[in-house]
């Protein structure tokens, strides 16, 4: 396991050093290879990924005009340099997942699910409390552009609704 570089991901960075070297054994490593599904939309998964090498794309479905055809529209692209963790509220759980990942290239990955969390969390609270705190602001953030984004939306459909 590589802790140099754990030691750069959001997801841990408040966690000691003793604490990132216990819950990094309970990440395993995971390969991919390029074009191979990581996550699909709408399938349940209790799995947390911080992207170690490689590229991918996040991507959600979107409903043509029509409403009877549906494309997926990358919408992100993380590479390891991001020091990116996503995937996070499978982790809080069996969720549905609300978005497609595929790899853009050959990606290794560490992961860990929802049973070796909870049993980080049952032998060191702390380490549990600090990585769900850093979830939390995570979901913060993306709630506060989501709702900026539909303000934006609706703002240009009332725009297009009055010409």
């Amino acid at each position: 396991m590589d802790i140099q570089f754990l030691k750069k991901v959001s997801l841990v960075k408040e966690l000691s050093g003793t604490e990132l070297n216990i819950f990094a054994a309970k990440l395993k490593t995971e390969k991919y290879r390029e074009g191979d599904h990581l996550i699909k939309e709408d399938q349940e998964s209790d799995k947390l990924f911080i992207l170690y090498k490689g590229k991918i794309n996040i991507s959600k479905k979107m409903s043509l005009i029509d409403e009877q055809q549906q494309i997926d529209k990358t919408f992100i692209t993380l590479s390891s340099g991001d020091h990116a963790f996503f995937g996070e509220i499978g982790l809080l759980g069996l969720h549905k997942r609300t978005a497609t990942c595929i790899a853009k290239t050959d990606c290794t990955l560490f992961t860990i699910v929802h049973k070796d969390f909870l049993s980080v969390c049952k032998t060191n609270p702390e380490i549990g409390f600090k990585i769900l705190l850093e979830i939390s602001r995570k979901l913060s953030q993306l709630l506060e552009k989501t709702n900026e984004d539909v303000l934006k939306l609706t703002t240009a459909l009332i725009y297009a609704l009055k010409s």
